[in-house]
């Protein structure tokens, strides 16, 4: 049934896309998106177990406007579901959402900047530090303010944005609401900025930097984290050759007792022949020693498109967390293939994921990942595909699930983008 499913929502997408893409005229314009994914999970290392099977879609619908290329705006309403979650046929759920609604007021004041307020995407460089995380059936954007200082020469983004405030609107100021305590907020903000550097035609540097004020509290009252985090990417070319460095360093107080010193560095070194680009590439992410309480030395990925980095399998999505706080090596192997004046694309991804500190009955190998794409662009801003993965588990993997079979997961998928 859910295979059916997928087969005509399909269809649906490709005799509707080109009636989709009319503009509405008067400088409107739509935009929109369909993913549909069906996937086949087994990733329990246990192959004694019948693999889980569930679909899952996203619909985006939205439209924008500007006005003398002064004020514009963007709304977007979303949909995200796996199939088969409401009670019955007949019972709907609350499930549409606001993907993103801003308002942009460009050159205030006659000044070379713009201002973009509302709800929004925010996604820079390759997405390892902060990405949109496009896979996923929902994708993430945050409520905030983002300040772009002379964006056509100087690039420079200036953003605060809220993750969490468990502070309620006050609509009727009342002796029942005042004083509120400040012990009782529960709030999540990160305040940053990013800079592009164009240095030439073949070197780019971006510069980042973040505060994350994560003030929700523990069991025992806590304030969780004031972290700051500093990266820096580097994108370069030299002929045949494409390198990307990127590293980061997080210091600051977690949990008001322990010191952060966290790092991140990362090196991907492209082949490109013309047909295939042939890619090798290491990631260190720090990680906490066993016993250790003074200080917190696990890197926290908290905002990045982690699917594109650690494996298609999602088994380091939450990071630290998913390595237990040991941190995470990972050393890989990459291969593209793209056949001249073709529709098709062909990818594969060898990984081998080690943890940057031991545990505590001194393991350190999770074990390998075998990732295979195949991409098919069936008309522009469509494309259909299909990937499948093997995990071979080592010591910590055997540990953490009690399983030792190879995991594998599969999945079909389309997207269609107006």
């Amino acid at each position: 049934m859910k295979f059916s499913a997928i087969i005509f929502a399909t269809l649906v997408i490709l005799f509707s896309t080109s009636f989709a893409q009319q503009d509405l005229g008067g400088g409107w314009k739509l935009n929109g998106q369909i993913q549909l994914r069906t996937e086949l999970d087994g990733r329990d290392f246990s192959n004694s177990t019948h693999p889980l099977t569930f679909a899952s879609m996203r619909t985006r619908v939205g439209v924008e406007k500007s006005f003398e290329d002064v004020v514009s705006f963007l709304v977007q309403f979303q949909d995200s579901r796996v199939f088969g979650e409401e009670p019955n046929t007949l019972t709907p759920i609350d499930n549409i959402d606001l993907h993103q609604g801003y308002l942009s007021l460009n050159k205030l004041f006659d000044w070379d900047w713009q201002i973009q307020a509302g709800r929004f995407e925010v996604a820079y460089g390759t997405e390892r530090f902060f990405g949109a995380v496009g896979w996923h059936y929902v994708g993430r954007s945050f409520d905030g303010v983002r300040f772009r200082i002379l964006p056509e020469s100087w690039k420079l983004d200036l953003f605060g944005l809220t993750v969490y405030d468990s502070q309620d609107y006050i609509g009727n100021a009342t002796l029942l609401i005042y004083p509120n305590p400040s012990e009782l907020s529960r709030r999540y903000s990160v305040y940053g900025f990013y800079k592009n550097f164009h240095l030439n035609d073949l070197n780019n540097f971006d510069l980042l930097g973040y505060y994350e004020a994560n003030h929700q509290r523990t069991a025992g009252g806590a304030k969780i984290a004031d972290m700051f985090t500093i990266a820096a990417s580097h994108f370069g070319k030299y002929g045949r050759f494409k390198t990307n460095f990127e590293g980061a360093y997080q210091f600051g107080r977690y949990i008001e007792s322990r010191d952060i010193s966290a790092y991140l560095i990362s090196l991907m070194l492209y082949y490109q022949t013309g047909l295939v680009d042939l890619g090798i590439g290491a990631d260190i992410l720090s990680g906490d020693a066993q016993n250790s309480s003074d200080e917190k030395n696990s890197f926290e990925a908290t905002f990045g498109t982690n699917h594109k980095f650690y494996g298609y399998m999602d088994y380091f999505i939450n990071i630290p967390r998913n390595t237990n706080f040991l941190g995470l090596h990972d050393f890989y192997l990459t291969g593209n293939y793209s056949p001249e004046n073709s529709k098709w694309s062909f990818d594969a991804h060898l990984h081998h994921f080690m943890s940057n500190k031991s545990s505590a009955a001194d393991q350190n190998t999770f074990g390998q990942e075998l990732d295979l794409t195949i991409r098919y662009n069936l008309i522009k801003g469509t494309a259909l595909s299909w990937g499948g993965s093997l995990f071979f588990p080592d010591e910590l993997m055997k540990s953490y699930f009690g399983n030792e079979d190879i995991a594998y997961w599969t999945y079909l998928m389309i997207t269609a983008n107006i």
